[in-house]
């Protein structure tokens, strides 16, 4: 797990847009990254909702756990091993648990495929599934969720975020433009513009800060606009 430094203090996403927005109309910028849903959209089960959210603890400001992914539709990922984000509104450290499920054939998240347990802090959080892990397989779709522990004897009094991700192959036409681009933020805007968004924002993550700020900050006002 790997804390976004230069987000620290960013734990609202209207506010992360706004400065992106602000600092494209400051300098002149290449074109950022433009997501795309998947053409062949579809939608979560009922194990997610238009919110991603559930859960009443108490966080600053009233603000509440935020999945950095889609909820009213299955994000895709070509990745084995993807980077999963979300933003932690509260500055307080609190103990997080990661887990993932894969879906059986009766579309059941029922197979526990990873769970971790980590500690929260201010911002944008990531995790990349360890490559020491079969990987995830093409063709199936996994459950996960990030979830506060603030009162381990009420579970249901935590917060908690779901989504849903689908593993597909890469179009061969995206494979060929991915190899003449070499900066992550370039990466990013063909995995946004083929509807790909968990490796979108991977590489967004990836890139120097600068870049991260505005790549990241494009794809997630795009996210909020669905």
């Amino acid at each position: 797990m790997k804390k976004i430094k230069w987000l620290h203090k960013l734990f609202n996403l209207r506010v992360l847009v706004s400065c992106a927005l602000m600092i494209t109309l400051s300098f002149a910028q290449p074109a950022l990254a433009a997501y795309q849903p998947p053409t062949d959209l579809k939608s979560p089960t009922v194990y997610t909702d238009s919110s991603g959210v559930r859960g009443g603890c108490k966080v600053s400001g009233g603000r509440s756990l935020t999945i950095l992914a889609p909820t009213t539709h299955v994000g895709q990922t070509t990745l084995s091993h993807p980077t999963f984000a979300w933003l932690v509104p509260d500055k307080q450290p609190t103990p997080m648990e990661f887990t993932l499920y894969e879906f059986d054939t009766n579309d059941d998240p029922t197979k526990l495929a990873y769970k971790h347990e980590l500690q929260s802090s201010l911002g944008i959080m990531k995790l990349s599934l360890p490559q020491q892990l079969p990987g995830l397989t093409v063709g199936k779709r996994y459950l996960w969720q990030i979830e506060t522990l603030c009162n381990r004897n009420h579970p249901s009094r935590n917060l908690l975020a779901r989504a849903e991700i689908e593993v597909v192959q890469t179009p061969q036409t995206l494979k060929t433009e991915l190899s003449d681009r070499r900066e992550h933020s370039q990466k990013a805007t063909l995995y946004a513009e083929a509807g790909i968004w968990y490796d979108a924002l991977g590489e967004a993550l990836s890139s120097s800060a600068n870049e991260q700020l505005l790549t990241a900050a494009s794809l997630l006002e795009d996210l909020n606009k669905l």
